[in-house]
């Protein structure tokens, strides 16, 4: 996808994330969907349900989270609240 920044790599060019927010909507959601990786819940503080979703429009030095961030058109499903998991 041309000029979508992808992770930060030495004499990356500089971005407005508030623009890459938008792009990365337009890729991340559509309708009442959006994209997630994956979904999991534990027992902890009596029950915790986390989705993890695609795309992000930062690009932290010291982020951990997968490719999905970079790369949001190559990862995940679309669910909607409906849909579930």
């Amino acid at each position: 996808m041309h000029g979508y920044p992808r992770f930060i790599t030495s004499g990356f060019e500089l971005f407005d994330p508030v623009k890459l927010a938008g792009k990365t909507e337009s890729i991340v959601c559509r309708s009442d969907e959006r994209k997630y990786t994956a979904f999991y819940a534990t027992g902890v503080y009596s029950g915790i349900a986390t989705g993890y979703t695609v795309g992000c429009c930062l690009r932290c030095y010291y982020c951990w989270v997968s490719l999905s961030r970079d790369f949001p058109e190559e990862y995940g499903g679309f669910f909607s609240p409906k849909k579930g998991c």
